[in-house]
């Protein structure tokens, strides 16, 4: 009688565990509910990261204003793109939950076959290492899957001048970024201990 009377609240305990746990979420970053005008850097804490030589550009209004360039062409979601600021390298941190990095649109600023190489770092340590070659006139969707890191590194360099006046260098523009943060450790796994634990006390009662 003790279990079956037992039985029921510990169902309902494990039901409520799983219910609570939480799930992965994808996040798409258009960077147009930043203020682009005039262009500056990605504040710290946007979207619950640290954003570093990351600067953020009206594309549309660049383009019209200076003539065509890879920020205009780069607008995948109307009208903002991220930039590394002078062409230098570029990161994103999560001081707090590790992410997964999915996807972005990349295009080169003014360069052609512009190369850009994405490392992911875990605790300091290099996990992944990519370079990729985008184009200056239509931004190309690079997907990477780069799983359970806290930060990425962004170096830009190479290619040839795409003949954009107003302009010149290795800066990449960058759209629509995809990422999901890691769960917290789940209550679920410290549920099922406890479940289990209290299963082997009902168990000893029987004895």
């Amino acid at each position: 009688m003790r279990i079956k009377v037992l039985a029921l609240p510990l169902a309902c305990f494990i039901l409520l565990a799983f219910r609570a746990t939480p799930t992965r979420s994808q996040t798409l970053v258009t960077f147009d509910d930043l203020s682009a005008a005039p262009p500056g850097n990605i504040p710290k804490g946007y979207e619950g990261l640290t954003w570093s030589n990351l600067w953020v550009l009206n594309g549309i209004i660049v383009g019209t204003s200076m003539g065509t360039n890879g920020y205009y062409y780069g607008v995948v979601s109307p009208s903002n793109v991220a930039f590394n600021a002078g062409g230098g390298p570029a990161e994103i941190d999560s001081p707090g939950t590790n992410f997964d990095f999915l996807s972005a649109y990349f295009t080169g600023a003014w360069n052609s076959n512009l190369n850009i190489e994405v490392q992911g770092f875990r605790d300091t340590n290099l996990v992944y290492d990519e370079t990729k070659v985008v184009s200056a006139t239509s931004p190309t969707l690079l997907t990477f899957d780069y799983l359970d890191i806290d930060r990425l590194y962004f170096d830009s360099y190479g290619g040839q001048s795409a003949g954009f006046l107003d302009g010149g260098g290795v800066i990449f523009a960058m759209d629509n970024f995809e990422f999901e943060y890691i769960p917290e450790p789940s209550s679920l796994l410290l549920t099922a201990l406890g479940a289990v634990s209290l299963w082997a006390f009902v168990k000893r009662k029987r004895v």
